[in-house]
């Protein structure tokens, strides 16, 4: 995914260019770190603004005196004001940040209420159990799983290749003595999985045959979700862990325990294959070694171990997890779906089962029709329109925006925004990132909540 199919990794290639930049020299390389630093500065200052005064971050459209606004910021047709976005929707170009933008008109905008206006969904429009978020999250899922999929079995070569990384005939990198050997995956593999079946039997009497399908699916959809994140920025690991639910609603119902057990395992194995991969993408723009990678991304295993824990003590002390100040959304939305799905696959919201084959089929077939030149700078990426049925409309707006921003200034001064676009990007979102630790702090002490 990083050395073919070059995926940006957005946040990845917005860390390298950050590395770059605070060590560059030279006329040129000066004046990208002056512009990353300057639009991390803004981005910054902009981020502790909205902290204080929450109403900067949103406009939405109710506040305009044009009929028929109020329903469209209902749907999540709102303008999210941030820089950590835009930046995002420069680095995933056009093409992507387009499919992002139609595949949230369709799905907020028009299967959304169509849902309601059949009657099929009665709760309201955000609710995952009962409400056309919970519908319309089956379909788009089901898009981003086929487009995956059928993509990596028409790259099956290079999946292939890609387990000869560990062996002395540098099939993938220049120097096949720095690649990650097979051998050391595998037994941790073996050593992770063994000690994961254990945990879950002797504290949450999982059966292990379960958990070791639950880490099956996890080694699927974390492609899944590797591909999306490398694509549009966006980690679905909400989206990926209702696919593990729904199956185990099918083999297991009434295993509520199971259910949110093995969906947390299949989480897990997303979240963390996604983060890795940005690292990785970074790593590869620096000429870092993947074999130093892999041994420092174990130290940061381990220094992960140590402090998360307490911190989670920590906050469980301090606040009520799933309360008013920290609710947890997808916490509820995945105990939402256990509980539905405790009945089994007939649980399913009403006719999502042919909205999950429409998905698939669509999901399917865009890798397959871009494989006709002619056509394929016209089709839109099949992972980004799925995500977009996920993720609420004003996250896709906000990418899209970024990119057509842009574009805009590549059409105007093209050598400019060649030159600095990166590092505009790269400012954008290292800044709202950074100034996030420091809300995050303001919040814990209740300073301008």
């Amino acid at each position: 995914m990083v050395l073919i199919d070059k995926l940006r990794f957005p946040t990845g290639t917005a860390t390298a260019e950050t590395i770059m930049a605070m060590h560059a020299s030279g006329e040129e390389t000066l004046a990208k770190s002056r512009t990353l630093l300057w639009c991390g500065a803004v981005a910054a200052a902009f981020t502790l603004l909205v902290h204080f005064v929450p109403s900067f971050g949103q406009i939405n459209p109710e506040i305009l005196p044009v009929a028929g606004l109020a329903v469209v910021g209902a749907w999540g047709f709102s303008l999210l004001l941030s820089p950590l976005m835009f930046g995002a929707g420069v680095l995933i170009g056009p093409r992507v940040a387009i499919s992002l933008c139609l595949g949230a008109v369709f799905s907020w905008g028009v299967l959304g209420p169509w849902v309601v206006e059949q009657g099929w969904v009665a709760g309201e429009f955000m609710s995952y159990k009962d409400g056309a978020r919970g519908w319309i999250l089956w379909p788009g899922v089901a898009i981003m799983v086929a487009d995956a999929l059928t993509t990596l079995v028409m790259s099956w070569r290079s999946f292939v290749n890609a387990f000869k990384m560990g062996s002395d005939d540098g099939t993938l990198v220049e120097d096949a003595s720095q690649s990650i050997p097979n051998s050391w995956w595998i037994i941790g593999l073996v050593v992770a999985t063994s000690a994961t079946v254990a945990v879950a039997w002797f504290i949450f009497e999982i059966p292990p045959l379960l958990t070791v399908l639950a880490v099956a699916l996890s080694s699927i959809l974390s492609m899944i979700a590797v591909r999306s994140t490398g694509e549009t920025d966006i980690n679905p690991i909400g989206g990926m862990g209702k696919v593990t639910q729904l199956v185990y609603g099918g083999i297991a119902p009434g295993m509520m325990t199971t259910n949110l057990l093995a969906a947390g395992i299949t989480g897990a194995g997303a979240s963390q294959a996604g983060d890795m991969m940005q690292d990785l993408k970074t790593g590869h723009l620096l000429g870092a070694s993947p074999r130093g990678q892999f041994k420092a991304q174990l130290v940061g295993i381990m220094a992960g171990v140590v402090f998360c824990v307490p911190i989670y003590m920590l906050f469980d002390t301090a606040y009520e997890i799933g309360g008013e100040q920290l609710p947890a959304p997808a916490a509820h939305a995945w105990k939402a779906m256990a509980e539905v799905l405790m009945m089994g696959r007939e649980a399913l919201p009403e006719h999502a089962e042919m909205a999950v084959l429409a998905g698939l089929i669509f999901g399917a077939m865009m890798p397959l029709v871009r494989k006709v030149k002619a056509i394929e700078p016209y089709l839109p990426s099949g992972l980004a329109f799925g995500i977009a049925f996920i993720v609420p409309a004003y996250y896709s707006l906000a990418m899209f925006i970024g990119a057509m921003l842009y574009l805009s200034w590549q059409r105007r001064s093209p050598a400019v925004a060649t030159a600095l676009g990166f590092s505009v990007a790269s400012g954008l979102i290292a800044g709202e990132g950074l100034m996030g630790i420091v809300t995050a702090v303001l919040t814990l002490f209740g300073i301008g909540v």
